[in-house]
């Protein structure tokens, strides 16, 4: 199997000439010196601090709950994205660029992207899966406890690491290290070389990174309406049958988690479901990728598609404070912030079954 240097890969048998670039180099080169030199990596820095203040938090909360254990493996996730996509970030700063690095900027950048997407992948199958606990817990409250279990939890959390690791195998495969010279630095460097048959491996890598995250779409979709459908008609059954003071306030926590789960499934969609629009183009342009005649264009559009993901990584611990009073508590004691009354209130609340 021969191996070829990115930068020698041979141009396809088309009329490079019939195909119009819609965005050439130097437009390219000022848009993401804008986009990246003050809004990404700002956002980028939030999500890696909030998820970090995430991990320590839910991790002095205990990992004895169902919930806590996807959340800290949700955080975990985020902050792995967050991380590669600041390095993702500063590569395209003209600063890190004027650099005497011993490796090729853009061929580390290719990895991280990929490492990026696969931290991404992680987060969407573990919201999937908080999301369909949080619905059997409202439709199936009874048996729900028997089928999530915190050891089932961790499993599945391992699992969908190892399962999305495994599903960009074939893409790292396709990317070898090695020494490039560059005549016109004069100077050999640590890069990248791609197999021949790179592209029949990429479609198949680009097919499954399709069609796994579109089905957690999907679950996720489906659960949360599932859920607030229950919550409401529940909240309405109560208010209906007493108007004692008790009543009105389990339909107010009834309506918090209800906010809760809408919220995080709303942002949750809205950030990444155009970045699964724009893998599913690539599989139905092959013009659209990173070596394709249009890649200035595809590099664009992720540079706007990774501000989604980072706002969905660094949002989720302003949710947690605001609907989670467990949460809260945990979080304002680290800070010595500690109120005996809202600790008193988060005691209450730890009564109630499946509220989070």
């Amino acid at each position: 199997m021969g191996v070829r240097n990115m930068t020698e890969l041979p141009y396809r048998k088309i009329n490079i000439s019939a195909i119009r670039v819609i965005l050439d180099d130097q437009a390219l080169y000022y848009f993401l010196l804008v986009n990246y030199w003050g809004p990404a990596l700002v956002v980028c820095f939030l999500g890696i601090l909030t998820n970090i203040l995430n991990i320590i938090t839910f991790s002095k909360q205990g990992v004895r709950d169902t919930v806590n254990i996807s959340l800290l493996g949700l955080a975990t996730s985020d902050l792995g994205s967050q991380i590669t996509l600041f390095y993702t970030n500063i590569s395209f700063l003209p600063a890190f660029l004027e650099l005497d690095l011993p490796f090729v900027s853009s061929d580390v950048t290719y990895v991280s992207a990929w490492s990026h997407v696969v931290f991404t992948r992680i987060s969407t199958w573990i919201t999937a899966y908080i999301t369909l606990e949080r619905c059997l817990c409202v439709t199936a409250p009874l048996k729900v406890k028997n089928w999530f279990t915190p050891k089932r939890t961790v499993l599945y959390v391992i699992f969908v690491y190892v399962f999305m690791l495994a599903s960009v195998t074939p893409i790292f495969y396709t990317a070898r290290p090695a020494k490039i010279f560059y005549p016109l630095n004069n100077k050999t460097l640590i890069g990248i070389s791609f197999l021949e048959d790179r592209n029949t491996i990429e479609t198949v890598a680009f097919m499954t990174n399709n069609t796994i995250p579109t089905l957690a779409f999907c679950l996720v979709t489906i659960c949360t309406a599932i859920l607030v459908t229950n919550l409401q008609r529940k909240s309405k059954w109560r208010l209906q049958s007493s108007n004692s003071n008790s009543t009105n306030v389990i339909s107010d926590r009834d309506k918090k988690v209800v906010k809760m789960v809408v919220l995080i499934s709303a942002i949750f969609i809205i950030c990444y479901l155009p970045g699964t629009a724009v893998f599913v183009y690539m599989l139905l342009d092959p013009e659209v990728r990173i070596d394709g005649v249009q890649k200035n264009l595809l590099l664009a559009v992720f540079s706007v598609l990774f501000h989604l993901e980072s706002i969905n990584a660094g949002v989720n611990i302003f949710i947690y404070l605001s609907m989670s009073s467990k949460f809260k508590v945990t979080f304002m004691n680290m800070f010595s912030f500690h109120n005996n009354k809202l600790f008193k209130r988060h005691k209450e609340i730890e009564k109630i079954v499946c509220v989070y």
